[in-house]
């Protein structure tokens, strides 16, 4: 997700430091969203009905959903009705972005109720009404992370998932698609109703619509897991033909994923050329890449790889809470460096390793902060190579702990448990446990709830028959194990650091078959351990 715009992201505040924690978790259980969205080509507002579905968790009496109303420059949604299942107009307020809802009674725990909300207005963001490179007028959806509210009225947090239905009304000349399978399309004269709908649950940051003249390319359907799942690619009318093939990577990449994690949750696979905030946008079913994308040069293999990752980790697996990201954001990465893996090689995996090793140090000069912690100030803080490339070095070196049987069983375990719910970095760590049989608490701590890497100085010599290395860190401690390759010509001695102190020298026996006068020494070969080499 959001690869080619995070860096101006970081420099820029969006409006979204609140919703951090909605204070609506524990009282109601959203069950389904049913939108209805007119848009036309007259002007850029747009028409909305929604109906919730959903369930009180304790005894209220009032409901406050998320929902942004008009701003200083007539942006924002203006609601006219509230209406109680399906007959009882009911008493709001829509202010300082809170849709305030008050009902007749007490609403009774466990017991599901429907709500509706009538409104219209022209959306500030998360409904991108915009001109494509070619100057065609589009609608997409762009949601992440707290941004639907600018449009829906829903309880924008990701621990909120539910089923989703679209209802879109556009001019006849449109391709619409949305999350869920398209169930019928009906033409009306210059318009046309497009209806879709999911069978599991989304977090809103996922659930969108987009409406746009594209042409459209349909792959033969693929089967996985015991389930036929069509895969498409969206271009614009004007884009070159071949950019079809941009996104066609798409379906080795599904197949593997489906093979190595578990089964694909949702009705289809649309990779969509789109305008978004992001490079790519992981929603549900359907992901938008930026519009820059589609050139004929199947030259975005890596960004597919990083948003179809996301459909198992991050939109099926979805973080319970936004100190939770790097779930989302660190296994895409490194279910990217997975797929790369298997596809070409341990080679290049090494390579993707030290790139995101050399990432996260650049960031942690810059700005030191651990992978896990409470953001108080703008959620796209969160979008860094902390939890992107840092995030999938704790999986890289949790591999190395475990072995390869038990970290994939971990990861296999963790999707099966949590598929289509939320999970917390503490699920993933006694999940962790339990499968390694290893006690993983300082690891993790250490890892994900610490600033900063480790800061090795390292300095070698040798003496007679041995080689004496001596190691100093320059920053916290840290309880790492860093490997070493000792060569000499064609002959090899890997040998390990236990590193445990702030200074450490450790001596090894010169094997004999050396030749002392040629001898040299590589630190972490294979690219196993995240550290900082100082000079």
């Amino acid at each position: 997700m959001k690869h080619l715009f995070l860096i101006l992201i970081t420099f820029f505040n969006f409006g979204l430091q609140a919703q951090f924690f909605n204070n609506q978790l524990d009282k109601v259980d959203i069950i389904a969203y049913d939108f209805h969205i007119q848009i036309n080509d007259d002007n850029n507002q747009i028409a909305g009905q929604t109906s919730l579905s959903f369930t009180a968790l304790k005894p209220v009496q009032k409901l406050a959903l998320n929902l942004k109303n008009k701003n200083a420059f007539g942006k924002g949604m203006a609601v006219q009705k509230v209406v109680w299942q399906d007959s009882i107009s009911l008493k709001y307020q829509h202010t300082n972005d809170s849709l305030r809802i008050e009902f007749p009674k007490k609403l009774k725990p466990q017991k599901t109720y429907r709500l509706q909300v009538f409104y219209k207005g022209i959306p500030a963001d998360g409904l991108y009404i915009k001109q494509n490179k070619y100057g065609k007028r589009t609608f997409f959806g762009d949601n992440w992370p707290t941004r639907a509210q600018y449009w829906l009225p829903v309880i924008d947090h990701p621990s909120d998932k539910a089923l989703v239905s679209w209802t879109i009304t556009a001019p006849a000349h449109y391709d619409v698609v949305a999350s869920g399978r398209l169930v019928t399309k009906i033409n009306k004269d210059s318009v046309a109703d497009y209806f879709f709908e999911t069978q599991v649950p989304l977090p809103t940051k996922v659930m969108v619509f987009a409406a746009a003249d594209f042409n459209i390319k349909n792959y033969p359907v693929i089967k996985l897991h015991q389930k036929c799942v069509p895969v498409s690619s969206w271009i614009f009318k004007d884009s070159p033909a071949n950019g079809f093939d941009d996104y066609k990577c798409s379906i080795p990449i599904l197949q593997h994923y489906d093979s190595l994690i578990g089964p694909y949750s949702y009705e289809k696979m649309s990779n969509v050329q789109s305008k978004t905030r992001f490079g790519g946008m992981e929603n549900a079913g359907n992901i938008f890449y930026e519009e820059n994308s589609v050139d004929g040069t199947k030259s975005v293999e890596n960004l597919v790889a990083h948003e179809t990752a996301h459909q198992w980790f991050g939109n099926s697996v979805t973080e319970k809470n936004w100190r939770d990201i790097w779930l989302s954001e660190g296994f895409a990465t490194y279910l990217t460096d997975l797929y790369l893996e298997h596809k070409y090689g341990k080679q290049k995996l090494k390579e993707r390793m030290a790139m995101e090793r050399a990432k996260v140090i650049r960031y942690n000069r810059y700005k030191a902060k651990p992978i896990v912690y409470d953001e108080q100030e703008n959620l796209f803080n969160l979008l860094s190579p902390n939890s992107y490339e840092k995030g999938a070095w704790v999986l890289h070196m949790l591999r190395q702990k475990t072995g390869d049987e038990k970290f994939f069983k971990v990861l296999t375990t963790f999707y099966k448990k949590f598929r289509n719910s939320n999970a917390s970095t503490e699920d993933f760590i006694d999940l962790s446990e339990k499968i390694s049989g290893q006690n993983l608490q300082e690891f993790f701590a250490q890892w994900l709830y610490k600033a900063g890497v480790p800061q090795l100085k390292i300095n070698w010599k040798k003496e007679s028959n041995k080689i004496i290395i001596e190691v100093e860190q320059v920053s916290d401690i840290y309880k790492l194990d860093l490997p070493v390759k000792l060569q000499s010509g064609d002959k090899k001695a890997l040998k390990t650091l236990s590193i445990r102190q702030q200074k450490q020298v450790f001596e090894f026996k010169i094997p004999r078959a050396f030749q002392p006068e040629n001898l040299q020494l590589e630190i972490d070969p294979e690219v196993q351990v995240l550290f900082e080499l100082k000079n």
